[in-house]
């Protein structure tokens, strides 16, 4: 017969459940008899109780009045009278009314004190009736018949509170002792019902445990690789459905293994010999960033060596670490494509220049199962650069004696220290003078990028404020705007940090931005001129409303001798690039959004770290 678990639960619960009710509901019974108890003490005694009080309490008032009569107080002394006795009148009747449960002989008691009221009440209708002046007659009638009745009233209502009041103590005491039985019984019944819920929570959990226990031990040896596992299946219920089910996954997960191992292991090999083709070094990581597979590259420059498929720890270079760390988190790729961004790694001794590139691996769902870093080697393109950087600074530098040169003598010329000069003349050399010097800019330019590059020019770091070099730009460039009807805009927050600058090359940043926006807006325009705090550093922007520039060429904005089709002649493209040069030498990048038609907006950040200037910075356009 098949018999679930739910069954087995509930016939194994069943006697505690009963014991629980009959608990239940013997502690119900028991506590609605203390309860019981306790409200005829509330209702019946205690009422009385203060019956009594209050009667004797109107009782003495009343004979007060009286004696305030004798003081010649007659006024006062009948209202108080009068007053008092409707309050014991009241409490009298009260008592009357609540003889139900009363203790024995209080019957009588209280009957007794209705009539001695009524005595008592006659005599002082009698003692107020001789009037005021019979002061004589009036003591004596209060100490021959109304004190006395006082007294014996006062003491009946004494004996009502003394008989209410032992029978509460009765009542009390028998309340008691039914709660400390009750304490008693329910203490042994609760030991009793929690021995058989021992019992039977013992004998439940081990009927239910152990084909639980023999799946569980089952499944660990599986976690360990030992996939021969059979579960006895011992019963016909849920546990013994889940045995046969475990023995049916073990199968299985046998036949899988049989089948797949060889493809796996294929895999594996394919996997490795991709990895290994790559002439540049190539380590896949896991999500704690330890290297899971390198290729001989790795190997040899990095000293890395994962033989046995297991991962070994690995310390990437300073200047990948971050980049690998958000990579394995999953904030994203690391694709640099700038020569500064390259580390150096040796290789059979000689300097290997490497562009690092960081890919996140994912599974299907998104979820991060750790990265690929990839090191091209850019030393031929590096040393390519390098040697048309030398190339451009030492044809800049040996045309810049002829060009001085010639400028001085086209200066000469001029100033007709050889002899007058036709009009014709004189319109040719100032056309000379203008080239030679648009020439001499350009070499100027050139030496100057090259030196930067090169790391040979020295900042004179200075604390400068952000206002004073936004308003020393604007002031050099006032008079031109004027001239070409564009509206020169500041636009600085309160409170920003001097920035460690060199302010004569930062000058040089300001005149090529401004420059160019000023080139580039139409009259009518403005430019503006800003800066903020972003965090650690200060932002600084120059925004035209000028034509724009078309989103395929802001990558390139940046690179020497880059000029945009249709833009004014008269420069040689090497603004920007010293432009970027400078802000990298400071610390800071440098990045440019434009909207055609709409204008465009370069922004570059300086630290306000004194610490971090000098550190090369990144530069980035963002359509």
């Amino acid at each position: 017969m098949f018999t679930t678990l739910r069954i087995r639960l509930l016939i194994g619960l069943a006697p505690l459940l009963a014991l629980v009710v009959v608990l239940g509901v013997w502690a119900i019974v028991m506590f609605s008899r203390l309860g019981g108890n306790i409200d005829v003490i509330l209702r019946e005694n205690y009422r009385s109780v203060l019956y009594a009080e209050r009667m004797k309490e109107a009782l003495e008032r009343m004979d007060s009045a009286l004696l305030f009569a004798l003081g010649g107080e007659e006024r006062r002394a009948r209202e108080q009278f009068d007053a008092n006795r409707l309050v014991f009148e009241e409490k009298l009747a009260a008592e009357l009314g609540n003889l139900t449960l009363l203790a024995e002989g209080e019957p009588e008691m209280a009957a007794d004190l209705d009539r001695s009221f009524s005595e008592f009440v006659a005599l002082a209708e009698r003692y107020f009736a001789l009037g005021a002046g019979r002061v004589e007659e009036r003591r004596r009638l209060y100490f021959d018949r109304l004190l006395p009745t006082f007294l014996s009233l006062k003491g009946r209502a004494d004996d009502v509170l003394r008989i209410n009041q032992e029978n509460m103590e009765a009542m009390d005491r028998n309340a008691r002792r039914a709660a400390a039985l009750s304490i008693r019984l329910m203490a042994l019944a609760l030991l009793a019902a929690i021995a058989i819920g021992t019992l039977l929570a013992l004998g439940l959990s081990r009927s239910i445990l152990r084909p639980i226990r023999a799946v569980t031990a089952g499944a660990r040896a599986m976690a360990r690789g030992d996939y021969d596992q059979l579960v006895p299946v011992v019963s016909r219920d849920e546990l013994g459905e889940q045995a046969g089910a475990f023995n049916t996954m073990a199968r299985r997960i046998r036949e899988l293994q049989a089948a797949g191992a060889a493809r796996l292991l294929r895999a594996q090999r394919t996997a490795q010999a991709t990895i290994d083709s790559f002439p540049d070094p190539v380590v896949i990581v896991d999500p704690s960033g330890a290297a899971e597979r390198v290729n001989p590259a790795a190997c040899r420059m990095m000293g890395l060596a994962v033989g046995d498929g297991s991962a070994v720890a690995w310390t990437p270079p300073p200047p990948i670490r971050e980049p690998l760390a958000a990579a394995i988190r999953g904030d994203g790729d690391y694709l640099p494509s700038s020569f500064e961004q390259a580390v150096t790694l040796r290789d059979d001794g000689q300097e290997r220049s490497l562009l690092p590139r960081v890919l996140a691996i994912r599974d299907e769902h998104g979820d991060p199962l750790g990265a690929a870093v990839v090191l091209l080697d850019i030393t031929r393109f590096r040393r390519l650069d390098q040697l048309k950087s030398d190339l451009v600074s030492t044809v800049s530098h040996e045309l810049r004696t002829p060009l001085t040169s010639l400028q001085m003598a086209v200066h000469l010329l001029l100033e007709e220290v050889v002899g007058p000069l036709s009009p014709k003349q004189v319109e040719l050399l100032l056309a000379a003078r203008q080239d030679s010097e648009r020439l001499v800019a350009m070499v100027n330019d050139l030496l100057d990028l090259t030196r930067i590059e090169q790391g040979r020019v020295r900042l004179d770091l200075r604390p400068t404020s952000p206002k004073d070099l936004i308003a020393a730009t604007i002031e050099r460039f006032g008079a031109q705007a004027r001239d070409a009807g564009i509206e020169l805009v500041r636009s600085t927050a309160d409170g920003l940090p001097d920035v460690p600058v060199d302010p004569d090359r930062l000058a040089h940043v300001f005149d090529n931005l401004v420059g160019n926006a000023l080139s580039h807006t139409p009259g009518g325009g403005s430019v503006r001129l800003g800066a903020e705090a972003s965090g650690d550093a200060i932002r600084f922007t120059v925004a035209d409303t000028g034509e724009g520039i078309p989103p395929e060429h802001l990558p390139h904005l940046f690179e020497k001798f880059y000029r945009v089709p249709g833009s004014p002649p008269g420069g040689a493209g090497l603004g920007l690039a010293i432009t970027r040069e400078i802000v990298a030498a400071h610390g800071g990048d440098t990045r440019v959004e434009s909207i055609p038609g709409r204008g465009t907006t370069f922004t570059f950040t300086l630290p306000t770290d004194p610490g971090r200037a000098g550190r090369p910075g990144d530069e980035d356009a963002t359509p």
